[in-house]
Formats: structure tokens, C-alpha cells, sequence
């Protein structure tokens, strides 16, 4: 990873990107409890945690929805509108009680802000939702560029959300550094032609570990050191 980063560093226009969902915020946990609650409700479908994880993670949140109601609810799309803004409601509720933004991963976006390294976030998570969270925390202060859900076609793992993030920061895709938790936006990274660190948490996934990229347990300022 620290040739990665050494690498990355070297570049004279050098950016990051972050994903959102499991990456910046540390929200699986929220997003599974209000999916599999939502799917349980409307759908009468009792999802597991392994068919989240295989199936749904890392796909944007309308592609999560529109799956489980074409699989489970007759692909009744003001259906997938309606479980869109309940979930919207339910993530800004408890994201208000308690920040999903770690002390470790607000001090990594000070610590680039510092060095003058722009940011941007490329999500699959609705705009809504990671406003809600940035604009009660200081990481908000620091990162003001999104590609969200709402700005783009194809979500990952196409890279057409990277691409646009890098146009928004004003740098070729080679001079971007990603951060990403999932094999759609890692999928996604790495066919924008980006460098991409995986964010495994404590329990690494296998499919991730498959993709062969740098990996570290969380994100924090230590990265970077060196």
C-alpha cells in the first residue's frame, strides 16, 4: 500500500476520492438495518446479511431498491420511489443521533486539507443523505465536490462516477487516489484508470481481497505519514 501511496503522492496534480457508504461513513450496519427492515415491511422479502453483502452491497441506492422490488414486488417503480424516500427518512434519523463520520477518518480529510489536496466524493448514496451527514460534522468544512446517485447513468461499477468526480476536481483520473469498499466501486475505480486502497474494516471480505488492490483496515492520517 505505502508504494501506492508514495507513487500517488509524486503526481503534480494528485486528488483523492472517496466513496461514501462504508468507506468516508462508517453506515453499513444503518444501511442493512434499514434495507433489510424496509424489504421485510413492503416486500415480505426477509433478506440476509450474506445476500446484502453479495448481491447489494456497493450498488447505489436506487439499484439496491429497483433490484428488490423487481425480485420481490413486481417491479413497481412509484414502489421504488416510495422505499427510496422511507430509507432517505430512516438514514437521516439515525445518522442525526450519532455521526457515522470516525474521529480517524475526519482527521485523514484535515490532514490532506492541510496539504492542500483537493477532495471529492463519488457515492451511490442520494445527495440528501450525504449532506445530511457532512453538514453536522467538520469533515463538511473540507469537502465540497459529490457525484451522487442523481448525477449519473450508469452506477458502479462503471466508472462513469469517477470520471465525473475528476472532472469536477479538474485532474486526469491517473492523478486520483481512491478509497473504496466494495468490488463495484473498486471495479469502477480501477477502470477509470485510477489508483484505488480498499477500506476492508476488521472482517475483510473475500470478494474484495479477490481484487488484488492495496488494502487497509480503516481510514486515518497514518496513511499518508511518510
Amino acid at each position: 500500500m505505502k508504494d501506492i501511496v508514495n507513487d500517488w503522492s509524486r503526481r503534480t496534480h494528485r486528488a483523492v476520492i472517496f466513496d461514501f457508504n462504508g468507506t468516508l461513513s462508517d453506515d453499513e450496519s444503518i444501511l442493512l438495518s434499514s434495507f433489510t427492515d424496509l424489504f421485510r415491511k413492503y416486500l415480505g422479502w426477509q433478506m440476509t446479511p450474506e445476500e446484502y453483502s453479495e448481491r447489494l452491497l456497493g450498488h447505489s441506492d436506487r439499484e439496491i431498491v429497483e433490484t428488490a422490488v423487481r425480485t420481490h414486488g413486481g417491479g413497481d417503480s412509484v414502489l421504488v420511489d416510495q422505499l427510496l424516500a422511507r430509507h432517505g427518512d430512516r438514514y437521516k434519523k439515525l445518522t442525526a443521533e450519532r455521526s457515522p463520520i470516525t474521529d480517524s477518518a475526519a482527521e485523514l480529510v484535515a490532514h490532506l486539507a492541510r496539504l492542500e489536496v483537493p477532495m471529492a466524493i463519488v457515492t451511490g448514496a442520494q445527495r440528501d443523505d450525504v449532506l445530511g451527514v457532512l453538514n453536522s460534522c467538520s469533515t463538511g468544512e473540507y469537502i465540497d465536490l459529490f457525484v451522487t446517485e442523481e448525477d449519473v447513468e450508469h452506477g458502479k461499477p462503471n466508472p462513469e462516477g469517477f470520471l465525473k468526480g475528476a472532472a469536477l476536481l479538474g485532474v486526469e483520473p491517473q492523478d486520483v487516489l481512491v478509497f473504496e469498499d466494495s468490488v463495484p466501486g473498486i471495479q469502477g475505480a480501477l477502470a477509470a484508470g485510477m489508483r484505488c486502497i480498499a477500506v476492508t474494516g476488521e472482517n475483510p471480505r473475500p470478494q474484495v481481497l479477490a481484487r488484488g488492490v492495496a488494502t487497509t483496515r480503516r481510514l486515518s492520517a497514518d496513511l499518508f505519514d511518510g
